[in-house]
């Protein structure tokens, strides 16, 4: 009896080290006090790189503005302008197969008040989800290269989804070993609200990059995010 429960704690050891292993990335912001400058940067050539693409004419890098508490996580706020772009990269890449799952909530704004990026170093592979409350655009988009170019709202989900404030949503994207892509929104009691697939995003290696951003005119004012975690998996 005692060989089996060494067994078995040796076992339940090796489990607890694989299942850490297997994770790529992990931050429960609700457990931060400032940005975790071990997984993140706020500040990189890359991000004025993806801020410049992600708009058309090109927007401009501001620095985030972000705070943290236990309850809504990490606060994400910075455009207020046309043309503007801020956010938070990942210091890895990831190359697939992988899984992101990202624990989001929208409490203000007139844009685009979270936006997730999974982009490659020179731009040309990517797949990003906008979360846009603009009335003219209003809904979650989509866009990979297979269906429009990194400036481009992309595609809607079917039926649409109307981002909603105060309304927490998980939002998962799995790519495979091929550079396919499948994005999944759910709310917090795990709903599918929408799901598309068949994204060709590529086969990387990724940045991770989470941001909000004004694009067309007309849409000036502060947004505001929270992100509660996010996680990237094998």
């Amino acid at each position: 009896m005692k060989h089996l429960a060494k067994i078995l704690l040796s076992l339940a050891i090796l489990g607890a080290v694989l299942a850490q292993a297997q994770t790529l990335l992990l931050d429960n912001f609700t457990k931060d006090s400032s940005l975790n400058t071990n997984l993140w940067t706020a500040n990189s050539p890359f991000l004025t790189a993806l801020a410049a693409s992600s708009s058309s004419p090109a927007a401009t890098f501001v620095p985030p503005q972000l705070s943290f508490n236990s309850q809504f996580g990490m606060t994400m706020t910075g455009p207020t302008d046309d043309y503007q772009f801020t956010g938070v990269q990942s210091l890895s890449t990831f190359t697939p197969p992988f899984k992101v799952v990202t624990y989001v909530l929208t409490t203000g704004g007139t844009a685009n008040p979270f936006e997730i990026f999974l982009a490659s170093a020179d731009l040309t592979q990517f797949l990003n989800l906008d979360a846009n409350v603009c009335p003219c655009y209003d809904g979650f988009w989509v866009s990979a290269p297979n269906i429009s170019q990194l400036w481009q709202l992309g595609e809607q989900f079917s039926p649409s989804i109307s981002p909603n404030f105060d309304a927490p949503y998980i939002v998962t994207i799995s790519v495979n070993a091929e550079g396919a892509a499948t994005v999944t929104v759910e709310n917090f009691v795990g709903t599918v609200l929408g799901k598309l697939s068949k994204l060709q995003a590529g086969t990387g290696p990724f940045y991770l990059v989470l941001s909000q951003r004004i694009g067309l005119p007309d849409q000036t004012g502060p947004q505001y995010g929270d992100w509660f975690s996010v996680k990237v998996t094998p």
